[in-house]
């Protein structure tokens, strides 16, 4: 706890740092350059820490503090049905030359997920499917604190770039079932890049990032206890190693690595491609660490963008494509007594592919005190996962489209509001799914929610706002908030958020 209650300290720190400002760099111009999206377009390239060089016009500074609450019934049980948490957080960019770029960030974030069911872990996402889980489950609190900051210089023709970050959490429950899921992540990232023909730059870089997380499950209770299962994809579950096992020790590897090539002074073309290998073991550290599964993922991203005019209209066409391919593989044991287990063999049983494509545009029109952009787009995205034996499978091809409006309003020096707003729909045009109900009726049920949630089509509505107004003292202040809501064919979801603070 005593590393928690060292964030606020190291936030004012950062905050106390990082508030020097270029005179000559307007609040109203930074506020633009922030919320730009085309700007956030144009971020995809920045992958590579050397491209932070160039990325912006502006030094920037920004503290908040914010709250949000979540109701989503329909999710996954995995994930809870809604969230309650507030943050605080600080980050930075300051362009020190002409050659010469650092940044920093600093964030600790606390609160509760309602109700998680079927997974007693934390980092479901990155674990899947290899989780300990029971029907009972209830709200997980939990803590997270990150740190990340980078530098990026150029010498002559060559930008080189460092960036590193650290991320920890708790997760736990004070009533039975209790887990206490402590995580941790760190990476750090190298790249380069090289002015070619001085109207374009080619960059490349590799990162590396290292993952681990220690379970714990307990009871106080002595009136009995639900069984615990070791989960193995899409309902199945180890019968050997279930019911009996309550610590585990994930521990993984991520390497990655990328190209870019872009238009040099306004980034006005780009392309960039990254690939990344992910390899996460479970181990079992009530049996000598014994070896229970694998997660082996390989993913490609590929992304590409065109800006066209200038001044008054601007207009772009964008796309953005992935493949991820997850596959999981169990270790089979013989069972000599209840403390010994001898690996005989593995199989490769689960597989999780999931292919995304989505195509963007972008206008965007400039005045003297405003701003204005739209955003349509459409995509199309197909899941499928499978567990082999028994077999059980999911089946998914959606299609996905929308348009986010922004505008932003300059009403003097010292005032500014932005407002966006989206509709989106996503259409599931073909499904299937077959399930091993030879399992646990509540097992069975969960998996129908799941696939009930996963097949339903949705269309989703956004409203997010950002005020910005001086007072004595500070600079520049900031108060906004932002609602969702999410239509499904059994109900809905919500979420509303509010947040505080200064930029400069």
């Amino acid at each position: 706890m005593k590393y928690f209650l060292s964030i606020p300290i190291l936030l004012i720190s950062l905050f106390g740092t990082v508030v020097k400002a270029q005179a000559n760099d307007t609040i109203t111009a930074k506020i633009r350059e922030e919320y730009s999206y085309e700007r956030l377009f144009k971020n995809t390239v920045n992958a590579n820490p050397s491209t932070r060089l160039g990325a912006g016009k502006y030094s920037l500074t920004a503290f908040s503090v914010w709250a949000e609450t979540k109701d989503t019934p329909l999710q996954l049980k995995q994930k809870g049905n809604g969230q309650h948490l507030w943050g605080v957080e600080a980050r930075t960019v300051q362009n020190l030359d002409d050659q010469t770029v650092v940044w920093g960030h600093a964030a600790y974030t606390q609160g509760k997920n309602k109700q998680v069911v079927w997974n007693e872990n934390a980092d479901y996402d990155r674990i899947y499917p290899y989780v300990a889980a029971d029907s009972v489950g209830g709200d997980m609190r939990f803590e997270n604190y990150s740190f990340s900051g980078g530098y990026s210089k150029q010498i002559n023709t060559f930008t080189f770039g460092i960036t590193g970050r650290y991320q920890a959490s708790l997760s736990y429950r004070d009533t039975d079932p209790r887990p206490k899921n402590t995580a941790a992540t760190f990476s750090v990232a190298l790249g380069a890049d090289q002015l070619m023909f001085k109207t374009l730059k080619i960059g490349a870089y590799l990162d590396a990032e290292k993952y681990t997380q220690k379970h714990y499950l307990s009871f106080v209770s002595n009136q009995g206890y639900p069984t615990i299962y070791t989960m193995s994809g899409l309902g199945n579950y180890n019968e050997l190693l279930s019911g009996k096992l309550r610590q585990a020790y994930y521990e993984g590897w991520t390497y990655g690595g990328g190209i870019q090539i872009f238009e040099a002074e306004r980034r006005n073309w780009y392309v960039t491609v990254g690939l990344k290998k992910i390899n996460l073991d479970k181990l079992l550290t009530e049996y000598t660490d014994l070896h229970a599964s694998t997660i082996d993922e390989h993913q490609v991203n590929i992304s590409l963008g065109k800006f066209f005019g200038s001044g008054k209209l601007n207009w772009g066409l964008f796309a953005d494509g992935s493949i991820i391919k997850r596959k999981g593989t169990e270790n089979l044991f013989l069972n000599e007594n209840s403390r010994n287990y001898i690996q005989i063999g593995s199989v490769e049983k689960y597989s999780h592919a999931v292919d995304h494509v989505i195509f963007k545009g972008l206008l965007q029109m400039n005045h003297k005190n405003a701003q204005s952009s739209w955003v349509p787009y459409f995509g199309w995205i197909r899941e499928k996962e499978k567990y082999s034996s028994p077999l059980s499978l999911t089946d998914l091809h959606k299609i996905v489209y929308g348009a986010d409006y922004q505008w932003l309003k300059t009403f003097n020096n010292s005032q500014t509001l932005s407002i966006s707003m989206g509709l989106s729909a996503t259409n599931v045009y073909r499904k299937n799914g077959t399930f091993n109900n030879s399992g646990k009726p509540a097992i069975n049920q969960m998996l129908q929610e799941n696939y009930a949630f996963q097949t339903s089509d949705v269309w989703q509505a956004k409203l997010d706002m950002q005020y910005h107004f001086n007072v004595p003292v500070i600079k520049n202040v900031f108060i906004g908030g932002k609602m969702m809501y999410s239509n499904f064919k059994n109900g809905s979801n919500t979420l509303f958020a509010a947040t505080i603070g200064s930029l400069f």
